[in-house]
């Protein structure tokens, strides 16, 4: 079991590891106007709305899918849709939301928008994540599909998933954060990966009983 201010710890290590390239654009932003006597050059302007957009964006994901992750009670998984869609507004792959209305626990709806994140880091040179949904025999199964370029899924945060790790990191604690939310609400977990693809393609698979089509 982890301990929980390790835990904490590691949570605030990977929020600030993800803060540092907005704040720098902001600094740098910052710095521009300075040397330029306070004038508002359009360069300085465009790095300081750029800094302000994916810091904000990258903060209300991480409230909504770690902080906001031990909340009860039932919801939708339309419920993350908004918070996904604005941070893909600053990453590089595309969110294309094929996924009908599925309603499930509230700590689900935070595993499925965690898995999104996961896999825009599969996807190093950018492409396309797709998050679907279909009906199984008992409940539900969502699918959130990444395409691109060189599209893998790290080894270390398949085993995150798993709870499989060894060393927990800065880097697998939101997979390892995932994994663990998963298990605690009954959601299964998987991935699929597809080798020879010249594109290349990752599956991350979600399955619960619990997910009602």
């Amino acid at each position: 079991m982890i301990e929980n201010t390790k835990l904490t710890a590691l949570v605030a290590s990977r929020i600030c590891h993800d803060m540092v390239e907005p704040m720098s654009a902001i600094i740098q932003g910052l710095e521009m106007i300075k040397d330029g006597d306070g004038k508002a050059d359009p360069d300085a302007l465009s790095l300081l709305d750029h800094g302000v957009g994916k810091a904000w964006a990258k903060l209300e994901f991480f409230r909504f899918a770690m902080a906001g992750a031990m909340a009860e009670g039932d919801s939708e998984l339309e419920e993350g849709r908004a918070v996904a869609l604005k941070l893909y507004s600053v990453l590089k792959p595309e969110l294309v939301w094929s996924a009908p209305a599925v309603a499930m626990p509230r700590p689900a709806v935070r595993v499925i928008v965690n898995l999104l994140l996961i896999a825009n880091e599969c996807l190093p040179r950018g492409g396309k994540v797709e998050i679907s949904a279909s009906k199984q025999n008992q409940g539900g199964e969502i699918v959130v599909t990444a395409t691109g370029p060189r599209a893998k899924l790290k080894e270390a945060t398949a085993m995150a998933l798993r709870g499989e790790g060894e060393e927990l990191t800065g880097h697998t604690i939101q997979p390892t954060l995932t994994g663990l939310l998963a298990r605690q609400g009954g959601v299964e977990l998987s991935a699929r990966e597809t080798p020879g693809d010249p594109e290349g393609k990752v599956e991350l698979i979600a399955r619960s009983a619990s997910f009602r089509l």
